[in-house]
């Protein structure tokens, strides 16, 4: 093998650059062969050593297990996948419920319209001043006397009795009706 090619190369100013650079960074270049030579040994010593790779691989299926797919699970995807048409029309239309909801809990005269409306509606003050009222009497005039038939057929007679009894009557009709 003749030295003469090999000159004929170092001749040129492209190759003594590039000559003087390896040169250079050869301590570099041997460090990080260095480091990828214990990487590598370590890598070697890890894949001989079997127990510590069953010990990972036992620890990884054991961690993964509750997230295996069944047959159950791909088959409730695809159902869940049928129903996503439905789903997403009710999401809508809750989606625009809850804006609503939002709009008129967010607007104050809404809200002061609304309450009002349901107190015109549902009178609880009135009933929770007459449950009051009724509490203070029965309290003051708490009556020791036995409650007769005669004081039972008085109680019949009066008005707003006669109103709960034929809202029963026709309650238990409609339950009857519907059973």
């Amino acid at each position: 093998m003749s030295l003469q090619p090999i000159l004929q190369l170092l001749e040129k100013d492209e190759q003594r650059e590039a000559l003087h650079y390896f040169i250079e960074k050869l301590p570099q270049l041997k460090e990080a062969t260095e480091s990828m030579e214990e990487k590598i040994t370590f890598i070697q010593h890890v894949m001989n050593d079997k127990q510590t790779l069953e010990s990972l691989f036992a620890e990884w299926e054991a961690k993964a297990a509750p997230f295996r797919l069944t047959s159950e699970h791909f088959e409730a995807i695809a159902t869940l996948i049928q129903l996503l048409p439905t789903l997403v029309q009710w999401l809508q239309k809750a989606e625009e419920l809850i804006l609503f909801a939002t709009s008129i809990m967010n607007d104050h005269e809404s809200m002061a319209y609304w309450t009002k409306g349901i107190k015109d509606i549902v009178p609880i003050g009135k009933g929770l001043d007459i449950l009051k009222e009724t509490n203070e009497r029965f309290a003051c005039e708490r009556d020791s006397t036995t409650v007769s038939l005669l004081r039972i057929y008085r109680l019949l007679k009066h008005p707003i009795v006669q109103d709960g009894v034929k809202y029963i009557e026709t309650l238990l009709d409609v339950a009857s009706k519907h059973k």
